[in-house]
């Protein structure tokens, strides 16, 4: 059984919740909404219900981030940003494609906040060309099908073959729930980060009204600040829970706790993410 970090999971051999027997546990990169806890969730297979690890470190100062051997992000990876339906080729939207890209580039060009990873041994990468599907994604879509999805745009040329080099940030219009089992976007989670085995990406449902961090009544700098979010804890923990990790927390979650309002040097709002070095949450340093 591949628990990777997770020590309660060894012991697991029936779900808490309907006692089927477990063959293994799938663990992704989630930003919690409302009351539910931003972390690793954990979900029990095949019947797909979420397992709450307890396992917590204690809020002090100091060296909390601990690598657990898994990838990181490198020097020179790509990002290729995905606009799932036609909705993005329409006019007048509250932000267009373009924006976002931008922005992507700005995050990730930042020094002070992508660059700040280095003590991580973590990279900073590009932006590819983004690409516009104009084919509407279903109403419901499920995270165990992300992968096949993303397998056929590679056999269909409509994406480059990333594997270990790169991400996808996948973005959705308004009116699509994106599950994770039984969880759903905008009810018990804002955005998430994972991987099929192959191909890593991210899943930034349309912005959520509420239950998710926000700084302003702007739909754009809510996705700017999940999004931040979900880009360095990919790039510091590829494969959910194998990377740079505090306790069942990735860097960023780490920081939702205490939230508070941040900007990197191009305007752009921000999620903060721990520093070991600095012993606290990111705070902007010199451009």
């Amino acid at each position: 059984m591949a628990v990777r970090f997770c020590d309660a999971c060894r012991t697991i051999r029936e779900c808490p919740t309907c006692r089927r027997p477990v063959t293994g546990f799938k663990h992704v990169g989630v930003r919690g909404a409302a009351s539910s806890s931003s972390g690793i969730w954990h979900y029990a297979a095949p019947c797909g219900h979420r397992y709450a690890s307890s396992q917590q470190v204690q809020v002090a100062k100091g060296a909390l981030a601990v690598y657990k051997g898994g990838p990181l992000w490198r020097a020179g990876y790509k990002w290729q940003n995905v606009y799932w339906g036609t909705y993005w080729k329409q006019a007048n939207i509250p932000f267009t494609p373009a924006r976002v890209d931008k922005s992507v580039a700005n995050i990730e060009a930042d020094k002070s906040y992508s660059g700040g990873l280095s003590e991580y041994n973590v990279g900073q990468g590009s932006v590819l060309a983004s690409v516009i599907f104009a084919s509407n994604p279903p109403q419901v879509l499920d995270d165990s099908q992300i992968g096949g999805f993303i397998k056929q745009w590679i056999q269909a040329r409509l994406v480059p073959e990333l594997g270990h080099t790169g991400a996808y940030n996948l973005f959705f219009p308004p009116g699509v729930t994106i599950t994770l089992s039984s969880d759903k976007s905008c009810a018990q989670y804002c955005d998430f980060h994972n991987t099929d085995g192959t191909h890593f990406y991210t899943v930034e449902p349309y912005p959520c009204q509420t239950g998710c961090n926000q700084c302003t009544n702007s739909a754009f700098d809510t996705l700017t600040q999940g999004l931040s979010e979900e880009l360095v804890e990919l790039k510091t923990d590829m494969d959910p829970g194998t990377g740079w990790v505090i306790g069942n927390e990735e860097l960023a979650d780490f920081c939702d706790a205490q939230f508070k309002c941040k900007q990197i040097s191009t305007g752009e709002y921000v999620n903060a993410w721990y520093s070991n070095r600095q012993g606290a949450c990111w705070v902007r340093g010199p451009p």
